[in-house]
């Protein structure tokens, strides 16, 4: 007996000890940036027993993104049951005569979310069967929910994006339609581009041209509203010979595009359906010739929370309010649905406010304890908690969470829902440490200043804790270390990487995914994410942007072993195609690396491949050029601006003549002056700046003394570290940039450079269709040396040499406010 309560004790006190470390440790995250700067609600409750483990401003109301899909999620799962299904029935005005025809054929929606041209093609197979073979016209009977397409807050919402796709009780494949782009046979050639379904509802614009193969893609797909048709326009460039490209946008007409997609069916199994296709209601006196259901809910609701589908959620929403309110379904009659039964939860109306089912944009607010309580009222409801828990994405494994929080002990333990929107992020769900103990936990972070990336990292980190309680600190810190491996290790294994990274075989994810978790060399690590990404690019860039820092040591060092043992290029391929498609935090990594193709140990390799990149960039997106090269140090900003002029000089294409000078030429006010030096670096042309004028320099968050490998050339910024901030002016050359030319650039703008910060900068760049952040801890970013730069901002000035009086204030492209920039958001609506 004594025994046993001396074992209570002891376990007992074990796991008040752990709970001190884990608030201590969440404390500390919350406590630095770049949470700081932002409004955060967050709770953690212990499932085990009920206590409230953590708690920091839990009854705030913030912005909760697409976090409303839980309560969403719950209300369809507690009000409608696991078990319900959606019905579409088809009549029609009489039985088939003994030829098989009818007269009018009516299709009866009530709001499946499910259905797809597979299943409508099922479906026209079963009239065939059911001795159908002509019709005399369709008639789509959409009454179930009103007219509105689009709910609260989606007015806000400008994208026409598969993501905020309008809903309808007759829709098909989430209303968004898929654009096939292939290349044509030779540059020059209009892209061949086909729709699917290819009805009869649609208006193509192909404006698509083909160009060099070793160019880059840039695709711009828009649709838009033509009477009861969508017009689907098209335009950008293809490389010749490369793979069929698909991308997705929303429908405007779902009714519409169900019932000629129908009717293409119908066709295509050989029955006869006269030309017209129309909106009515069924009469009742029609007669029923068969009705089809949809998967069970429960599925229903793990395919809206595992890809955050904001279109099942609204057309949940309103079954809601026509299934227990009667039809029409509305917005105001499901939300109503959804208010009772929070009520019943224990969050009562008038303390939260709930607009819409998905979350999209500025309309809900909720705090993180009236979320704990939703999770904590559902995990006890047995007849559903199954279900919900199951629909929630894991870890690094699948859903919106697929690709966040590898390398940590939350992998394949931690269950969530993710919400982002602008200058939003939450994550709520549930998590069981290594300890054994569960929790439930919701984080809500709104209004931060800077990037996205570095506040849903710390997010990920807060997971990352909550999975590790109950390991020894050892354990946690031995399992986080970087290690350095010895060189011959060193190359066996970045060989390894880099020939999956040319195989591009989707057979190698899963080692690719547990090396990225495994491995503790910041340099392998940039090698395993280099093939990851190439493995798998319709995923994004994100697990590269994450492994890979903006600063060039990592590179650097990467680059000299490659160059040892004659590989390419690692890590720039990726890094381009990003670019291309406008992401500044890759851009902000290429221009790292410009001044190292210029360098005085030229390159060129490295130079041959980014100048052709930049010069596609400067074609294909030269609004997100200008505004990276704005906030991007002047060696850097330079050295990218004549490696463009490199690519566009050998692709035959006068820099003059660009988008990229054009936007140069037409900048105003502040931005003229720089903006008219990098036009004579473009030109290739002399210019030097008027006495006393000083060149802009936009911001050098990343920069700061850095060292490469011995067989790579010395970073240019590195140069002339100790330099007084005074020096000569920066010259602007007629000729590409050498060695000779660059150093005193360097030497002059390195002082100005400010040191680099302890944040991490992430993003992610949206595939098609979006997908989330990748979030990987990189064990290459630890805290700063006592005699390094800190995060909290410049470093002061050295002893023994005066401060100069004034600083000259850095021209940023633009401010915290995303609204300056909208061609740079680095986050999409939605999951």
């Amino acid at each position: 007996m004594a025994v046993c309560a001396l074992c209570a004790a002891h376990t007992a006190w074990a796991s008040a000890a752990e709970r001190q470390a884990l608030r201590s440790a969440v404390d500390a995250l919350l406590s630095q940036p770049p949470l700081t700067g932002a409004r955060a609600s967050v709770e953690v409750v212990s499932l085990d027993d009920g206590s409230v483990i953590y708690s920091r401003a839990a009854d705030d109301q913030l912005n909760p993104a697409s976090n409303t899909k839980l309560v969403t999620a719950a209300a369809a799962l507690l009000r409608l049951g696991p078990e319900f299904r959606f019905t579409t029935d088809l009549l029609a005005d009489r039985a088939p005569d003994g030829h098989g025809r009818v007269g009018t054929l009516y299709v009866k929606g009530r709001g499946d979310p499910t259905f797809n041209t597979e299943r409508l093609y099922g479906l026209a197979a079963d009239l065939w069967h059911r001795g159908i073979r002509q019709v005399g016209e369709i008639v789509l009977d959409d009454t179930y929910f009103d007219a509105e397409k689009w709910g609260p807050g989606w007015e806000q919402e400008t994208s026409d994006k598969a993501y905020a796709a309008p809903v309808g009780a007759l829709s098909l494949n989430h209303n968004a339609v898929a654009i096939y782009v292939s290349p044509g046979t030779r540059p020059g050639q209009r892209a061949r581009v086909e729709l699917e379904p290819d009805a009869d509802c649609f208006v193509l614009q192909n404006n698509v041209t083909t160009v060099r193969e070793d160019a880059r893609r840039k695709l711009r797909p828009h649709t838009f509203a033509d009477g009861d048709r969508t017009r689907v326009a098209i335009d950008g460039r293809l490389p010749a010979r490369s793979e069929s490209v698909v991308v997705y946008r929303r429908v405007t007409h779902p009714a519409m595009y169900f019932g000629q997609t129908l009717r293409l069916a119908l066709k295509q199994r050989g029955i006869h359906v006269g030309p017209r296709v129309k909106l009515g209601a069924a009469p009742a006196s029609s007669a029923l010739v068969a009705s089809y259901d949809s998967d069970e809910l429960s599925d229903v609701v793990r395919d809206m929370n595992k890809a955050s589908s904001n279109f099942i959620a609204e057309m949940l929403v309103k079954t809601l309010g026509a299934e227990l309110k009667g039809a029409p379904g509305t917005w105001p009659k499901g939300i109503e649905v959804t208010q009772e039964l929070l009520g019943e939860l224990g969050i009562p109306r008038g303390s939260y406010q709930l607009r819409n089912g998905s979350g999209l944009n500025d309309t809900n607010r909720f705090s993180a304890h009236q979320m704990i309580t939703l999770l904590m009222a559902v995990w006890k409801r047995f007849p559903v908690a199954a279900d919900f828990v199951s629909s929630l994405g894991i870890a690094a494994r699948d859903g919106t969470m697929r690709l966040r929080m590898e390398g940590t002990d939350a992998a394949g333990r931690l269950r969530a829902k993710t919400g982002t929107l602008d200058k939003v992020t939450a994550l709520s769900g549930f998590v069981q440490s290594v300890g054994g103990e569960r929790f439930a936990f919701s984080v809500l972070v709104n209004d931060w200043s800077g990037r996205s990336g570095p506040v849903v990292s710390s997010v990920d980190r807060l997971g990352g804790i909550l999975a590790s309680a109950g390991a020894s600190e050892k354990e946690i810190l031995a399992a986080q270390a970087p290690v350095e491996l010895s060189p011959a290790e060193l190359r066996a294994r970045v060989v390894t990487y880099a020939s999956m990274a040319q195989a591009r075989d989707k057979k190698n994810l899963a080692f690719l995914r547990s090396a990225l978790r495994s491995e503790r060399d910041p340099v392998v690590r940039v090698a395993v994410a280099d093939a990851l990404v190439r493995s798998d690019p319709e995923q994004g860039g994100g697990a590269l942007l994450e492994a890979m820092p903006p600063s060039a040591e990592l590179f650097a060092k990467l680059r000299a072993v490659g160059r040892e043992l004659s590989l390419p290029v690692p890590a720039v391929s990726p890094l381009l195609d990003m670019a291309v498609d406008g992401s500044a935090e890759a851009l902000a990594r290429l221009f790292v690396l410009a001044p190292l193709a210029r360098g005085p140990q030229h390159d060129e390799p490295l130079e041959a491949l980014l100048s052709k990149g930049l010069a596609d960039v400067a074609d294909a997106s030269p609004e997100e050029l200008v505004s990276a090269l704005r906030a991007a140090p002047a060696v850097q900003a330079q050295a990218a601006v004549e490696l463009a002029a490199i690519g566009l000089i050998a692709a035959e294409s006068d820099p003059a003549r660009s988008e990229l000078a054009r936007l140069l030429k037409e900048a105003r006010g502040a931005d003229a002056a720089q903006a008219q030096t990098w036009l004579a670096v473009l030109e290739r042309r002399e210019r030097a700046p008027a006495a006393g004028t000083e060149v802009a320099q936009g911001p050098a968050p990343h920069e700061g003394p850095q060292k490469v490998g011995a067989s790579e050339s010395q970073p240019a910024a590195a140069a002339g570290a100790g330099a007084p901030p005074s020096g000569p002016a920066l010259p602007h050359p007629a000729t590409p940039i050498t060695a000779t030319t660059l150093s005193p650039v360097a030497s002059a703008a390195a002082a100005a450079l400010s040191p680099a910060q302890a944040a991490v900068n992430a993003s992610y760049g949206p595939a098609e269709p979006d997908w989330p952040v990748t979030v990987i801890p990189n064990p290459a970013w630890l805290p700063p040396r006592a005699n390094g730069p800190t995060s909290s901002g410049p470093a002061a000035a050295p002893a023994g040499r005066a401060a100069p009086a004034t600083q000259p204030q850095p021209q940023q492209a633009c401010s915290a406010e995303v609204s300056r920039c909208p061609s740079l958001r680095d986050s999409r609506p939605g999951g």
